[in-house]
């Protein structure tokens, strides 16, 4: 640790020294509950230009000038996640998503400092100091209930003592100014929840507003039931996770002593208020339903806090979940079937979470089928899985669909399964649809035409074409 524990602003200072463009500071003032960060972030997008963004000069959810940066995009692109992990970001297809899977069945004890050491304990906030209006929340999309925080809340379950860290929403309340609304994704926080309810008693819950990319992406592990998510983070961090005792509970419940922002509060068994709609992962409204709130009892932060938030419905919201998703399904896919498992992809197009493409080296007819199933049973989040041959790049798009377009008969290799639960609500409805993909062993088909081996191996671009 030459260089201190690893935390957001080392991540910035280091994308900063790369000076490749990764991370542009916006130095003008923006108003992010008026969408001036997303829209900024949308019309970087529409160019193809997905680079993490800091606003640096912001305004509170009342328009105040606010002295809080906000850090978006943090996750927009495969490489700069790898970069996070210390990882070849030339890597960043199938073997970053294996880097991701192996460092989640792996995990290092937090390491417990001394309150005064911790940079999230610099200012304290309890009573009536406890002020959301004066935070710089992001509006994402027009039809959103309002300003929301999307990083991660944190649970510890009153059983086993296991910390859950998991993405989910927190809507500024505009009725009080020490109350969120949440929406709880996570089965392992809901679980959770649903204990502390049975005992009629208020769940402990932490908001965790800014750490280093690997904290969030160490969050995303598909680990067990229970599984103590602060120690599987210290993998992704490749150190211990320095914890803290909290303002509210002391050491009951510990927190990162090195996040930007935490807001420490409980969930009120059995209270539920309006929330949502919001422009989701499938770039979607979810309906506006009934949620808990979360009843604020302390805000802890640096002297100079980042705020961080996820552009949610883009790539930096896709990014985060399909990655270590690719990643978990190709072992457990490889446990079932053995090395015919070539590759496993979860494109944009499906938001990351839709869709999955998967490479096999299938030496007879049904296997591509087996494998389809078996994909289906891993992830509910899936709507179509397509399965090609190994030499068919999952990773690009155009040669999935090439392969779809020349070797699927529709009579025999599309098969859709009905009254199957699903996450998300598409015109899809409680039916997936799987697609065979693959060159068919058994009938004649054409050899696809390819430029000979040897010779892209003999010829270098830059001997003939200059500025390569």
């Amino acid at each position: 640790m030459a260089n201190g524990p690893k935390d957001l602003r080392q991540f910035i200072a280091a994308l900063d020294a790369d000076g490749d463009g990764d991370l542009v500071r916006v130095t003008k003032p923006v108003s992010p509950q008026n969408f001036d960060c997303t829209a900024i972030l949308e019309k970087l997008d529409r160019r193809g230009l997905r680079p993490m963004a800091l606003f640096e000069s912001t305004e509170d959810v009342e328009g105040r000038p606010c002295t809080i940066p906000v850090a978006m995009n943090v996750f927009a692109t495969r490489e700069r996640c790898a970069k996070a992990l210390g990882f070849d970001p030339k890597q960043a297809q199938m073997p970053l998503s294996m880097f991701f899977a192996e460092r989640s069945r792996g995990g290092i004890d937090p390491l417990v400092i001394d309150p005064a050491d911790a940079p999230v304990r610099e200012v304290v906030l309890t009573g009536d100091e406890i002020d959301t209006r004066k935070l710089p929340i992001v509006s994402h999309s027009d039809g959103d209930y309002g300003p929301c925080l999307t990083m991660t809340l944190a649970v510890r379950d009153p059983d086993s003592g296991a910390y859950n860290v998991a993405f989910i929403k927190a809507f500024y309340d505009f009725e009080s100014k020490s109350r969120l609304r949440i929406t709880i994704h996570s089965t392992d926080s809901l679980r959770a929840l649903k204990i502390y309810e049975d005992r009629n008693e208020p769940m402990p819950i932490v908001a965790i507003l800014g750490h280093h990319p690997a904290f969030y992406l160490g969050s995303m592990g598909l680990t067990p039931y229970r599984n103590d998510d602060y120690r599987t983070i210290g993998a992704f961090l490749d150190e211990p996770l320095r914890v803290v005792p909290s303002q509210t509970w002391g050491e009951d419940f510990m927190i990162p002593a090195d996040a930007e922002i935490v807001i420490e509060g409980v969930v009120p068994p059995g209270v539920r208020m309006i929330c949502d709609p919001f422009g989701d992962i499938t770039r979607q409204y979810q309906a506006q339903t009934l949620r808990p709130v979360m009843d604020i009892t302390a805000i802890t932060h640096r002297a100079a806090p980042i705020l961080q938030d996820v552009f949610a419905g883009h790539r930096d919201h896709m990014t985060v979940g399909q990655i270590p998703k690719e990643g978990s399904l190709f072992n457990t896919l490889t446990d079932r079937f053995g090395p015919i498992i070539n590759a496993v992809h979860m494109p944009y197009s499906g938001c990351g979470r839709l869709a999955c493409y998967i490479s096999i080296d299938k030496s007879s007819e049904g296997q591509a089928k087996a494998v389809a199933l078996a994909a289906l049973q891993e992830s509910w989040t899936f709507q179509f899985v397509v399965i090609v041959d190994a030499n068919i790049d999952v990773f690009n798009e155009e040669d999935v669909l090439w392969a779809a377009m020349v070797y699927t008969d529709p009579d025999r290799d599309i098969d859709m399964i009905k009254n199957i639960p699903t996450v998300f609500t598409t015109a899809m409805g409680y039916r997936k649809v799987l697609i065979d993909a693959t060159r068919p062993l058994d009938r004649a088909m054409p050899e696809q035409n390819r430029v000979p081996a040897d010779a892209l191996d003999r010829i270098r671009l830059e001997d003939y074409v200059e500025g390569i």
